[in-house]
């Protein structure tokens, strides 16, 4: 991730685990793919980040991790992880 998202450094560390979780799971290049999601979360506009994570195909495919990441993503809150 920091090589293909630079500036994720400046994130806290709860919004840098939802993102490494996320790579984790789906790849790098899967994350890659949500780019209306990065876009946001690079604006520090977390709220329509974590609504472009819920409305995605993953989130679908593993709705518990998805709707917890969000969550992590809107609060900044480590105990949403």
């Amino acid at each position: 991730l920091d090589v293909s998202l630079p500036w994720w450094n400046g994130l806290s560390d709860v919004r840098r685990a939802v993102l490494a979780s996320m790579a984790f799971q789906m790849g790098v290049g899967g994350l890659l793919t949500f780019t209306n999601t990065l876009r946001h979360v690079r604006q520090g506009n977390y709220f329509m980040a974590a609504q472009g994570m819920l409305d995605s195909r993953w989130a679908t495919q593993t709705p518990e991790r998805a709707t917890r990441l969000a969550a992590a993503m809107r609060s900044d809150d480590p105990s949403d992880l």
